[in-house]
């Protein structure tokens, strides 16, 4: 099995896992035939477009300098959307202008990796949750746990359900830090772009931006202009989903922007989970009295309801679905067949179909922009606030979550306008305080060879404050013409605090299991240093050196000994960018080198007290690295070929779960296990980098055609790959999800004078079936509870612009 480590024997006896690498049904819900690959070639592809980089590398010395713009720019798209060129008029690819390092440029003069998801594509691609991302981009995973998203770049990020951890890869909207990962859904509508930055950026984002930054650009008001803009969608699992947006002018210097979304699907698992039901409103207030000066104020809301996400077992039952769901009646039987569950068996409660989210999002930020001649002025003040409420089987028992968040963040930055010194400094503030109770609910009867313990009947209350202030700077210095050199620092110091207990429920009054109070402080200084050269008009080389920073915290076990240290990484990154044959083909290279220090991972384990909780801990370190291709072939003006491969090698230098002994290990492992210092220990140095494929790959194709009348139509088609990886921690058969690979395709006529497009889609078409993340399942060695991938899908669209 690829993934282990060499000479490493599995010390466990595991039950193997059924065949479901099916196809999902033709109702979508019924097992069928085993997969076909389908995108088995990725390796050889990039073998071959490495051959041509170099070829076309040497002959790029013709054609016109494509312009880029290099000014202190606010986090938001400058007007219009993605910024593309009139070379686009043309049949030419066009620049696509992006704000990823605070500043308005060209992805092409960006030295950084970059893959951009502009509104347009948004829409035809349905996107309309976190988790679509992944299946647009490379080495990207995103799942769901109960209302948490949980987002790994590369392999770096968080599986977190616990209310006390961070995120490990910021997410952004229009500018703004979100804090909870239970605030990242909602937001997709009326969006001019998606910047998705590998790597850490430590220097000019830095808090949680340790495997990158997910930043979400939506339209902003335009001046003078008065618009509308209606979407309709409607599909099979009776989905309904309407956005809209109207931009009105108030006079010369005013513009206001209201935008809608609600969404309506039912769910793809068999209990009606896994649903989407959301409504969110949008206003946005322009006001720009000069050339020199301008405000723009937001304030948005976003409802989250409906049943939520549940989860499947793996290996999964022998004749079942794939989209049968753990609360089901013949899932419980299944669960307890399992031979390590049989002593489990008498006190453990059945799943029951209850699960729900009702949660409510409220978001308020000012950004004011003030040219004052030797430097521009950004100051972004922000408030959200999150009241959070969810029932899940995602833990593989009940887990019910009442949560409150209020986070208030600021950050100015002063920056020039020059083009042969660039620089931008500022300081950023982010206070969060939280309140919140867990309901945890596995067993009521007593254990009576665990202590006369019962199985997790838990209620845990918590109040954690983080606060955290940062100072940062970053500058290009042009040392000759074609030749910039880049430096940049970053200081973070963050307080954390919580307050916190857990009661057992299993007498009455409850009694006190954890007292889990704690305050600690955290330092950490991030830095970029690089160079940029170009090689001709339209190629540029870069090599960067940088580094990020995600602190500590706390968790929910017993005191002392609750916290974990901060997790850091060390990345190197060389690529070239270019553009040949007039704009028609762009193609872009990088390899990059990373050391992941004292990463941050969690999972249900015994404390040192024996009592059961849901764990963060500093398990290790870790290597990778890889090599990104990005390839765009637009031959005419109407046929445009888009593919992105990536290729990760990772291995963990040091990954240890600790376990105190005598306790019963909640679970099994795919490690060598052995007693060190009264713990059981889980050694798992040498496994593959879990939620990263060594392989993954896009691509997408479409032509238009053009009509005789008028108007034309556009057939495109993408499909998304992935190798094998492993979707857990313990490193179990259950946890290894192979090789597969998504098919969409999309048909839209759009009339004459373009205010009209109606279209049909469909997405995952050959109904394959994968698995974006999951956990053990406790007490039930072998056992995965899963969160499966959206089955086939197929609905039309009518998009109306005035």
């Amino acid at each position: 099995m690829t993934g282990l480590p060499k000479n490493t024997q599995n010390t466990t006896t595991f039950v193997q896992p059924a065949t479901r690498k099916s196809d999902a049904p033709a109702d979508d819900r019924q097992p069928e035939t085993e997969k076909e690959g389908t995108v088995r070639q990725l390796d050889r592809a990039t073998c071959c477009t490495l051959t041509l980089a170099a070829i076309l590398t040497a002959t790029a010395a013709h054609g016109q300098t494509v312009p880029s713009t290099t000014t202190t720019a606010p986090d938001v798209a400058p007007p219009g959307t993605t910024g593309k060129d009139p070379a686009t008029a043309a049949g030419q690819i066009g620049d696509i202008i992006v704000t990823a390092q605070r500043r308005a440029e060209s992805t092409q003069k960006a030295s950084v990796t970059i893959q951009v998801i502009g509104g347009d594509e948004l829409v035809k691609s349905g996107l309309t949750a976190p988790a679509d991302i992944s299946k647009l981009t490379t080495g990207v995973e995103i799942g769901k746990g109960g209302a948490n998203t949980q987002i790994f770049v590369r392999g770096v990020g968080s599986y977190a359900y616990s209310p006390l951890a961070s995120p490990g890869v910021a997410f952004n909207v229009d500018g703004v830090y979100v804090g909870r990962p239970t605030g990242v859904d909602g937001n997709f509508y009326d969006v001019a772009r998606v910047e998705v930055l590998k790597g850490p950026q430590g220097t000019l984002y830095g808090r949680n931006a340790n495997g990158g930054s997910i930043n979400v650009v939506t339209n902003e008001p335009k001046l003078g202009r008065r618009e509308m803009a209606l979407n309709v969608e409607a599909g099979n699992y009776a989905l309904i989903n309407t956005s809209g947006a109207i931009n009105l002018p108030v006079g010369d210097t005013i513009a206001v922007r209201a935008a809608f979304n609600v969404t309506s699907r039912d769910g793809y698992l068999s209990d009606d989970t896994f649903d989407d039901v959301k409504q969110a409103g949008r206003m946005r207030i322009k006001w720009e009295p000069s050339a020199d000066f301008s405000l723009l104020v937001n304030a948005d809301y976003i409802h989250v309801g409906g049943r939520g996400s549940n989860g499947v077992y793996l290996p999964r039952r022998p004749g079942a679905s794939p989209y049968k769901a753990v609360s089901e009646p013949a899932a419980n039987d299944y669960k307890q067949s399992f031979p390590s569950a049989a002593p489990f068996a008498p006190f453990t409660n059945r799943l029951k179909n209850e699960a729900y989210q009702n949660s409510d999002l409220y978001n308020a930020s000012a950004l004011l922009t003030w040219n004052l001649g030797f430097a521009t002025l950004n100051v972004l003040p922000a408030y959200r606030k999150g009241d959070i409420n969810y029932v899940t089987n995602d833990l593989g028992g009940r887990f019910q979550v009442t949560q409150t968040s209020d986070q208030t963040s600021v950050e100015a930055r002063l920056g020039n306008t020059t083009s042969a010194f660039t620089w931008v400094v500022g300081g950023f503030f982010f206070d969060e305080d939280q309140t919140g109770v867990s309901l945890v609910n596995n067993g009521d009867t007593p254990v009576p060879f665990l202590g006369n313990r019962v199985l997790q009947n838990y209620y845990i209350s918590y109040q954690p404050k983080t606060k955290s202030y940062a100072g940062f700077g970053q500058t290009t210095i042009t040392i000759v013409d074609g030749l910039r050199l880049l430096a940049g620092l970053r200081y973070t110091h963050e307080q954390a605090r919580v307050a916190g207990y857990v009661d057992t429920l299993e007498t009455n009054p409850p009694t006190r299991l954890i007292n889990f109070p704690g305050s600690r402080s955290f330092d950490g200084v991030t830095y970029k240093v690089g160079v940029e050269y170009d090689l001709a008009p339209r190629s540029m080389f870069y090599a960067t050196y940088s580094t990020g920073f995600k602190a500590g915290g706390f968790g929910q076990s017993s005191a002392p000994g609750n916290y974990y240290q901060p997790e850091k990484l060390y990345a190197a990154e060389a690529g070239i960018k270019n553009r040949f044959f007039d704009n028609r083909l762009e193609l872009n290279l990088s390899g990059y080198y990373w050391k992941y220090k004292d990463l941050q991972d969690s999972r249900v384990n015994f404390d040192s007290a024996g009592n059961l909780a849901f764990i963060t801990f500093n398990a290790g370190d870790a290597t990778i690295y890889g090599a990104t291709v990005d390839l765009v072939v637009q031959p005419t003006a109407n046929d445009r070929l888009s593919f992105t491969g990536e290729y990760a090698h990772s291995r963990y230098d040091r990954f240890i779960i600790d376990t105190p002994a005598p306790i019963y290990q909640p679970g099994s492992t795919g490690c060598p296990t052995s007693v060190v210092a009264g713990n059981i220990r889980q050694d798992c140095t040498g496994y593959q980098v879990a939620r990263l494929p060594e392989w993954s790959g896009t691509m997408s194709y479409q032509h238009t055609f053009d009509l005789a009348g008028g108007g034309n139509v556009v057939a495109g088609a993408s499909a998304k790959y992935a190798s094998a990886r492993w979707i857990g921690i313990d490193f179990i058969p259950a946890e290894r999800d192979g090789a597969y690979a998504v098919l969409d395709a999309d048909l839209t006529y759009t009339t004459p004078d373009g205010t009209m497009s109606v279209g049909l889609w469909g997405r995952n078409l050959t109904k394959t079936v994968y698995y974006t993340g999951g956990i053990q399942q406790a007490f039930i060695a072998g056992l995965f509870t899963a969160n499966i991938g959206a089955p086939r899908t197929y609905g039309a669209r009518a998009t109306f612009k005035f």
